[in-house]
């Protein structure tokens, strides 16, 4: 079913129209505030600071604070997503206007707002040309990529001269118009064609990006830059911006990052601070701390502290949990060349999971503030795409389930200890392929260190699957450490893809559905996509994704959560609010959140 008319798409007829007429309209840019003042203060997590400034960046460097607590305040995407609470297209502050279909629903135009660079010139559709040769040239440097998928299923582009505020991209089926949107047009992020088309600091501005070698340059050189962190708030590549904010400083040692107006922006919205300041911690406390101290206007209450709402009350802080528009999960990476085998076993993933008891750890650990996970589809906010199914528990605690399910298959049970294949084989009493007699079931988890709260959930899991003999020896990083480990494995090889259970966590990094607002699953478990991090390949899955693409309505989209559902391609776990926000009474217009977890600190402004 296609997102309500008010997001929808124009009737075809009324489109056609619409794109004659609309070519060039600008937006009407809100007044500036007369004399921006005062400095708000941002708590990142733990850990989890910004730490790469290029737009297109693989699955290395993909994180939410990357995309936006700093790209998407220096560069907006062509649509923006978020509107008042929802994660709906927001077309107020987006760069195209409503996209129009024609050719049978296969092509798409859109005409662009009047928006500007930094330096005066017209954001155009060269700018998105630009965009759209670069991850097509360099797709395997960009997270986004799905084999098949965007920008793969595109066969035209028409960026013409005559019209700069217009293009058209034509695809190679007549997809879903929501899913267009949602998950092809959200992609595209507009970058200045006019001052990074170079391959050098010293070489000139060309049209390198129209060829393949060109592009590849370019990009090389682009990253090149990205890497040199003491140069971000300096840098003249970086200065050419669209977005409301500049980046005035940044200390790659600690991630602290400032931002102050552009006094370029020709946007909706204009800043009414004078800076922001996005602040790094090592641990929750820190953060606890700087919250006390009053040192920080927009924080967060870490969940082992909860019980200290009251106190922060008093010191001038209101509480509100900022609820995400994703889920929260884990990933087992299948093509390790020592366990690999054994994650390819439904019947061990199920185990597992079985011995993940979410109700118990939202009572115990999470003092009753968040909501279980069951499939890919979020709960939160609501959507008619959550089915029934994916309401209930299809693997419910289980300790005897668990140990019969290994039990069954060939393993002798050492609780306490670890288990061991005694019946080798691919019969379904037997371990399964690739699994050798004598095999152990002991595997490696690396997570992400610096939440209490974490820690403490992690040590349950762990004793819980130490029960039933599985046994998981934990390791702690940086969140940035263990995405980067995670996404070292692609394409599958015996070097670079020795890890074996990664965990960021809901608190570090849980999946936000963003830029894929369409929650398909495609980025994440489609074979092949550069953010399906354990290496997922199922056929069947693969083949429901692309009916959610095509079809109308919610069967498909159904049957495809179903499956997920029950196949396991990770393991689920509790899903908490993305943080608890504490914000502070001279800090006004942060509410309400936006569960695409943007920030949007051009609404802030201060009293006091």
């Amino acid at each position: 079913m296609r997102i309500s008319a008010r997001h929808g798409l124009l009737a075809l007829s009324a489109a056609v129209a619409l794109a004659a007429s609309a070519g060039g309209a600008a937006l009407a840019a809100a007044p500036r505030a007369s004399s921006p003042h005062g400095v708000a203060t941002f708590a990142d997590p733990p850990g989890n600071y910004p730490t790469y400034i290029l737009p297109i960046m693989s699955a290395a460097f993909e994180s939410n604070v990357n995309l936006y607590n700093m790209d998407e305040m220096l560069w907006r995407p062509l649509y923006w997503f978020g509107s008042n609470g929802s994660y709906t297209v927001n077309y107020k502050l987006s760069l195209g206007r409503q996209p129009v279909f024609s050719n049978g629903g296969r092509t798409v135009t859109v005409s662009l707002n009047h928006y500007t660079w930094a330096d005066g010139r017209a954001v155009t559709n060269r700018d998105v040309e630009f965009w759209m040769n670069e991850i097509l040239h360099n797709e395997a440097d960009w997270f986004a990529f799905v084999p098949g998928g965007f920008p793969s299923d595109v066969t035209g582009m028409s960026f013409p001269a005559a019209t700069p505020d217009q293009f058209s991209i034509t695809f190679n089926k007549a997809y879903n118009h929501t899913w267009v949107l949602y998950n092809e047009l959200s992609q595209i992020w507009p970058i200045p064609q006019h001052a990074w088309d170079k391959t050098s600091g010293s070489g000139s501005i060309g049209n390198y990006d129209r060829t393949a070698k060109g592009a590849a340059a370019v990009y090389a050189y682009l990253a090149k830059q990205a890497q040199i962190k003491s140069s971000y708030a300096t840098n003249p590549l970086w200065k050419v911006t669209d977005g409301p904010w500049q980046l005035s400083s940044y200390t790659p040692t600690t991630g602290y990052a400032a931002f102050t107006p552009s006094p370029h922006y020709t946007g909706p919205v204009h800043p009414k601070i004078a800076t922001l300041e996005e602040l790094p911690f090592t641990n929750d406390q820190s953060e606890f701390d700087a919250l006390r101290s009053g040192s920080v206007d927009y924080g967060y209450l870490p969940t082992q502290l909860l019980t200290q709402r009251k106190a922060l009350a008093s010191h001038g802080y209101s509480f509100s949990p900022w609820t995400e528009w994703g889920f929260n999960w884990f990933p087992l990476n299948y093509n390790n060349p020592a366990v690999g085998s054994m994650f390819k076993q439904l019947y061990i993933r199920q185990a597992l999971q079985r011995l993940i008891d979410q109700p118990a750890l939202i009572k115990s650990i999470l003092g009753g503030n968040g909501s279980p996970t069951y499939g890919p589809v979020p709960t939160q906010p609501k959507t008619n795409l959550l089915s029934s199914d994916e309401r209930s528990n299809p693997y419910p605690y289980s300790v005897s389930a668990a140990r019969n399910l290994l039990r069954r298959h060939g393993w002798s049970i050492h609780s306490g200890g670890t288990d061991t294949c005694r019946r080798p084989g691919t019969g379904a009493s037997e371990c399964g392929a690739g699994i050798k007699k004598g095999a152990q079931l002991s595997f490696t988890m690396q997570y992400a260190n610096g939440y209490i709260t974490f820690n403490a959930m992690m040590a349950a899991i762990r004793s819980s699957w130490s029960g039933v003999g599985i046994n998981v020896t934990l390791t702690q990083a940086s969140t940035v450490d263990v995405l980067t480990a995670a996404s070292s494995c692609h394409p599958p090889a015996s070097k670079g893809c020795q890890w074996q259970m990664e965990n960021w966590g809901n608190e570090g990094y849980a999946w936000t559905y963003s830029p894929d607002f369409y929650p398909t699953g495609g980025e994440i478990f489609q074979t092949g996509a550069l953010s399906n991090f354990g290496g997922y390949d199922n056929p069947i899955n693969d083949a429901n994704i692309t009916a959610t693409h095509l079809q109308q309505g919610t069967a498909a989209f159904y049957r495809y959560e179903n499956y997920l559902a029950t196949q396991l391609p990770v393991l689920y776990l509790p899903f908490w609010s993305f943080q608890y926000s504490e914000i502070s009474s001279k800090l006004h217009g942060a509410l309400p959140q936006d569960p695409n977890v943007h920030i949007t600190p051009e609404n802030w402004s201060l009293s006091g």
